[in-house]
């Protein structure tokens, strides 16, 4: 029932917008990683720190504030990141598995005829020989 539902000529048309969009993700994606591994780098210098600890202490918690959000930014694009080609992997595995199904299913039953005909011609073959 699936395979006729997946073999509707839409979802074909769908897959190649869908595959469009997956990679203007994963671009977003590590455009968002690598700016957050840039915030990072910016906020966790230590002489940055020094000098705003010498300054006013506010600025010393605005900078860790900072730093905080830029970590945080960092974990969650690195992690949806991750997530979205495990995700992606995770389709791809299941879509050649759907696939290899289907010709095995294919080929299990072109053999069983292949074999039924063969016993056919076998059986026909020894009663001739009677």
């Amino acid at each position: 029932r699936w395979q006729k539902i997946f073999m509707i000529p839409l979802w074909s048309k769908m897959a190649i917008f869908w595959n469009k969009m997956f990679l203007t993700i994963i671009v977003l994606l590590i455009v968002l990683f690598l700016d957050a591994i840039r915030e990072v780098r910016k906020y966790s210098a230590v002489h940055v720190t020094e000098r705003a600890a010498n300054v006013n202490a506010n600025a010393f918690d605005h900078i860790q504030m900072k730093l905080f959000r830029s970590q945080r930014n960092l974990y969650l694009s690195g992690f949806s990141l991750f997530l979205w080609l495990v995700l992606r992997r995770t389709v791809t595995l299941l879509t050649q598995l759907a696939k290899g199904m289907a010709s095995h299913a294919a080929l299990e039953t072109q053999v069983n005829d292949a074999t039924e005909a063969a016993k056919k011609y076998m059986a026909e073959n020894e009663r001739l020989q009677e």
